[in-house]
């Protein structure tokens, strides 16, 4: 099977701060399948990458749930649409890009609470 495209020019431009982090996640691209779950690889407020056991189509909806390692605060609960997904023979997995359009300004302080977090105890050599 011939991959989603991959990777383009829109989706190389990135207007959030990323960061690469192993997160627990569950997905879902509809309510006739059961929740798949996975690790992120990659996060920011508008977005995420994923390892996925399958091709996921560009354009689809996906319901995200991420849990934050050592964060008090509940599974955040996101919708977002699948922008790339690619076969990485390397891993044996598809890697998988999906775009966040809707977060609500609760859920973007949250995400970028986490991400300067992280960032901060990567500069001091804590991560």
């Amino acid at each position: 099977m011939k991959p989603t495209s991959g990777e383009g020019p829109a989706e190389r431009r990135r207007g959030d701060e990323r960061v690469s982090d192993m997160l627990l996640v569950s997905y879902s691209i509809g309510e006739e399948f059961e929740p798949e779950f996975t690790e992120t690889y990659d996060l920011s407020i508008g977005g995420m990458a994923m390892l996925t056991n399958a091709e996921i189509a560009r354009d689809s909806p996906i319901f995200v749930t991420l849990e934050l390692r050592s964060d008090p605060q509940p599974l955040l609960r996101l919708r977002g649409l699948v922008r790339w997904s690619r076969f990485d023979p390397m891993v044996e997995y598809y890697r998988t890009g999906v775009a966040f359009p809707e977060v609500d300004g609760e859920m973007r302080t949250h995400l970028r609470r986490y991400i300067d977090t992280l960032n901060l105890l990567r500069k001091m050599d804590v991560l």
